[in-house]
């Protein structure tokens, strides 16, 4: 193979292109980034937030303790209940903390704070792990600090309070935060989580959410509302909590004035995500004025991001301690939206926002998949209101990414360009990895690509809510993933304009896709299902099936297919929640496709392909099932060419590509701080591959991530899968060997 760098042909400005992606799911911010280390430091879990959880969660007696929860004079009027402790000496409150318990280190100071009372001038002992502090309540609400430094270490510790005399004391808020939060900020973030994100020197952060920024009451005030970004600012004691919609307690430690904090700690673009006015989930959508108080509410980001202190909401900033204004560049309107009424309400923000700030750019929704009829009224929207970017999410297979690698090469340039919000395969194998490297020197090099960030980040691993994630920990530890080192290496080294390659030698391999042929079946999705006119066509034979019913997860087999089919019925949903389940090109329980009609909330029309036990989307089309409606349904197959057809009209259409595996997945680019020519080279096949590169340098460095497909890292090996650098000398040609299943990054210095 032959590479001939071309630094003098620049082809597009890679500007903000590598970015990170954070949601507060799989417990991200509290007990993970938020470096708070008690559980219910509050006392306002509730079964609102998850069924069993109580005021009390996370806490336990010791002794003869007795333990209420009551509200009447609360020190903070948005968070009101406080534990009414009776006890006797010796007797204890115990905090049980997150996970496993409280990771105590021997010599680690820790920040107490409580706030408390006793009508009877109560004395307690606070104690950790050997470390004590006394405290003396007095009659009114009042703020205790104290530092305890551990004796010993333990990973499972608790925190007791405890009981010197006998009385009743109350407690309204008790916090234990490490002192060596990450940059030393008191109430802020986890050490070694920050210092990973920071080592990775990401172009933009995403915050808060996804699908935590759009699903609850319309109602923003209420417990079980869509989140409020202007009910997490202000003292972190009185920021009222919320039902997190992955299902479990949000405390808002971690609110809107921190997730800017940390994008200037992170010396990155911060990139707010503010409700559109619906919850796509149980399709509630703001209307008149409520529909306005969003808009206004997305307006006064803007202001409280960027307003001077004389204005309302930048006062709010300042008196949180910033005077100065935070940047903000952009601002995305909605998450995953695939409704019409999404995009008739984007028009009012987008009239509104550019009237507040027009050098704000925003960001549009183009819905979870890379393809179908909600993808395109996405994209269509966007370019119709001249928005800047559309936001695409998908989650696949890695066979998907690899076939896929030139996707957006196609993309015009000009209009809206792509803001890969959330992308990831299935896993967190090397395999994983590889793929999404390949992939990204395809974001790299299409026009059209803006922004991409993989998700989701981070995941403690007793609380886990979806996965694959970037970053895996408990109380202690961190583990990056393989695909963590790849996010890295294509930020560190992501250059600033991209350049082009004459590269010869670089083909593309045989397909390695099956053909789509095994058995046809049918399951009804948790319905009971009437069917009836069932024809199948294939192998050149077609055969009638008698009419029949199924119901709950009952499945019915129609036959096989060597090749192209035809599948024609009719589908009667007498009741359920959802549709039924088509099989095709059915090998085993791994190896399938389907098409999935009235799907998820009976909203979709899907084609699906599983590989290997992974699921792809191919493409996406809104379609709910009315019970009672007789649906004439067609399935056909041609080659790899799939479409769908209900009551004579094309439902859904895809060409699936096939994987045909290069030698090499290549992107080029300058740094112009350095003068640098940065290469980046993805092998994902089991052989090494040799190249000849012509680039005149004084010296070369490389970073190399190699490993098997199936290697992983883990808590206890977290290193197992590491980058490794190298030096070389220099010249005007180069000979240089690409390990097998590697991912490389070669600098070349002038």
């Amino acid at each position: 193979m032959h590479i001939r760098l071309q630094p003098e042909k620049k082809t597009k400005k890679l500007d903000n292109l590598f970015g990170l992606f954070f949601e507060d799911l799989n417990h991200a911010a509290d007990g993970g980034l938020y470096a708070e280390m008690i559980r219910n430091r509050d006392f306002e879990f509730d079964p609102a937030d998850r069924p069993g959880y109580t005021p009390l969660t996370g806490w336990c007696t010791v002794g003869y303790a007795d333990v209420t929860v009551e509200s009447k004079d609360p020190p903070f009027p948005n968070n009101p209940h406080y534990a009414v402790v009776s006890a006797r000496p010796g007797d204890s409150l115990c905090a049980l903390g997150y996970g496993e318990g409280i990771p105590a280190r021997k010599g680690k100071a820790c920040r107490l704070v409580i706030w408390g009372r006793s009508r009877c001038s109560m004395p307690l002992r606070v104690r950790l792990c050997g470390a004590e502090a006394a405290i003396t309540l007095t009659d009114s609400w009042a703020r205790y600090e104290a530092e305890l430094i551990p004796q010993y270490s333990d990973d499972h510790a608790r925190l007791f309070i405890t009981a010197l005399v006998r009385g009743e004391f109350q407690l309204a808020w008790v916090s234990l935060m490490p002192a060596d939060t990450w940059q030393g900020q008191a109430n802020m973030m986890r050490r070694d989580i920050a210092q990973a994100l920071h080592d990775m020197k990401p172009r933009f952060l995403r915050f808060p959410g996804g699908c935590l920024t759009h699903d609850g009451e319309l109602d923003p005030d209420a417990r079980d509302g869509i989140y409020n970004w202007k009910r997490t600012l202000g003292p972190v004691e009185n920021r009222p909590a919320r039902r997190n919609n992955w299902g479990y307690h949000q405390t808002m430690g971690l609110g809107f004035y921190e997730y800017f904090l940390l994008c200037e700690d992170l010396d990155c673009e911060p990139l707010p995500v503010v409700n559109g006015g619906l919850d796509p989930h149980h399709l509630r959508f703001a209307e008149g004025e409520l529909l306005q108080q969003y808009v206004q509410d997305a307006v006064d980001l803007i202001e409280f991001a960027k307003g001077s202190p004389d204005t309302k909401w930048g006062r709010v900033r300042a008196e949180m301690g910033h005077p100065a204004p935070f940047r903000l560049r952009y601002l995305a309107v909605g998450n995953e939206e695939i409704h019409e009424r999404f995009h008739q309400h984007m028009a009012l923000f987008a009239r509104a926002l550019r009237e507040k700030d027009p050098t704000v750019e925003l960001i549009g929704s183009a819905g979870p998949f890379c393809h179908g009829g909600p993808y395109d009224m996405g994209w269509r929207y966007a370019r119709e209101q001249k928005l800047e970017y559309v936001d695409e999410h998908y989650y696949l297979a890695p066979e998907w990414f690899l076939a896929n690698a030139d996707h957006y090469a196609d993309y015009p340039a000009d209009g809206p360009k792509v803001f890969l919000g959330e992308y990831a395969t299935w896993g967190n194998m090397m395999e994983n990895a590889l793929a999404e490297a390949a992939y990204m020197t395809g974001l790299h090099n299409a026009p059209a690509v803006a922004l991409a960030c993989y998700a989701p980040m981070l995941c403690h691993v007793h609380y886990i809510n979806w996965k694959p994630d970037m970053l895996w920990f408990d109380n202690a530890r961190l583990m990056k993933t393989p695909n963590y080192h790849v996010q890295s290496m294509f930020m560190r080294h992501q250059g600033d304009h991209a350049i082009g390659m004459e590269v010869s030698g670089n083909h593309p391999g045989p397909s390695l896709s099956r053909p789509i042929t095994g058995a046809i079946s049918l399951q009804a999705d948790d319905t009971v299902l009437r069917l009836s006119g069932i024809r199948l066509t294939a192998d050149g034979k077609t055969v009638s099936l008698p009419d029949c019913a199924i119901s709950g997860k009952d499945a019915l087999q129609l036959g096989r297919h060597n090749g192209d089919f035809r599948l024609e019925m009719t589908l009667e949903r007498v009741s359920g929640r959802k549709g039924a389940l088509i099989y095709f090109g059915r090998q085993d329980d791994g190896n399938f496709y389907q098409w999935t009609v009235g799907g998820w909330q009976n909203s979709d029309s899907a084609i699906e392909s599983t590989v290997r036990g992974r699921n792809t989307c191919l493409t996406q089309s809104n379609l709910s099932l009315e019970d009672g409606h007789a649906y004439r349904l067609t399935l056909e197959v041609k080659g790899r060419l799939i479409t769908a057809h209900v009551d004579g009209t094309e439902w859904n259409r895809v060409e699936e590509q096939p994987l045909r595996l290069r030698p090499l997945y290549l992107a080029a680019s300058t740094e112009d701080g350095t003068g640098d020519i940065i290469l980046k080279a993805v092998n994902v096949q089991a052989e090494p591959v040799t190249a000849q590169l012509e680039i005149s340098c004084s010296g070369y460095d490389t970073e190399v991530l190699c490993a098997p497909p199936d290697a992983v890292n883990s808590l206890d090996d977290p290193d197992n899968v590491a980058p490794v650098m190298h030096s070389y000398g220099g010249g005007s040609e180069i000979t240089h060997t690409f390990p097998c299943y590697s991912v490389t990054v070669m600098r070349f210095h002038p």
